[in-house]
C-alpha cells in the first residue's frame, strides 16, 4: 500500500507538470517555445521513471530481507526443535536401556543368590550326612565364589575421587626488615 502511494503520487505530479507544461506551450505565442517544453516534459518523465526504478529496486529489496528474516525464523525454529526431538529420543533409548540393564541384573542376581544358597545346602547337608571333606569344600568353594562375586560388585560401584587435603599456606618471611 505504501508503495501504491509513492507511485500515485510520482503519476498525478507528473500529470500536473506535464499540463502546466502543456498549458504554458498553448498559452506561447512562439511555436519554438514547444520543442524546448516537449524536451522538458521528456527530461521530466525519464525522471520519474528512474524514481520509480528506484522505488521498485526498494521495495525488491525489503520484500527479500523480511522473506530472509522469515525463513532464517522458520530455520531456527526447525533446529531447535530437531534438537529438542533427538534429545528426547536419547533421554528415552537410555531409560529403556537402563531398564533392561536393571531387568538382566536382578534376574542374574537372583539366579546367582539361588546357586549359591544350593551350594551352600548341600554342603551343609554333605557336613550333616558325615561327607565332612566333600562338604567343607562345597561351602569353602561358594563362600569363595560369593565373596568374588562381592568384590567384583564393589569394583563396579562408581568411584568417588578423594578429597584433596588442604595444606595451610607458608608463612611469608619479610625479605627486607626495618630497622
Amino acid at each position: 500500500m505504501k508503495g501504491l502511494l509513492q507511485f500515485l503520487g510520482g503519476i498525478l505530479l507528473v500529470q500536473l507538470i506535464t499540463a502546466g507544461l502543456a498549458a504554458a506551450a498553448l498559452r506561447s505565442e512562439r511555436p519554438e517555445l514547444w520543442g524546448l517544453l516537449a524536451l522538458v516534459a521528456g527530461g521530466l518523465g525519464l525522471l520519474t521513471a528512474f524514481w520509480f526504478t528506484t522505488l521498485v529496486a526498494q521495495a525488491r529489496r525489503e520484500a527479500r530481507a523480511e522473506l530472509e528474516a522469515r525463513h532464517l525464523k522458520e530455520r531456527e525454529r526447525i533446529k531447535v526443535r530437531a534438537e529438542r526431538e533427538k534429545s528426547r529420543l536419547r533421554e528415552k533409548s537410555q531409560k529403556e536401556l537402563a531398564r533392561a540393564q536393571r531387568k538382566a541384573d536382578n534376574g542374574a542376581r537372583k539366579r546367582t543368590t539361588l546357586a549359591f544358597t544350593a551350594v551352600a545346602a548341600a554342603g551343609g547337608l554333605m557336613l550333616f550326612t558325615q561327607f565332612i571333606t566333600f562338604g567343607l569344600l562345597l561351602v569353602t568353594g561358594a563362600g569363595g565364589a560369593l565373596a568374588g562375586y562381592a568384590l567384583r560388585w564393589k569394583q563396579s560401584l562408581p568411584r568417588r575421587a578423594p578429597e584433596a587435603e588442604v595444606l595451610p599456606a607458608p608463612k611469608a618471611r619479610k625479605l627486607i626488615e626495618k630497622s
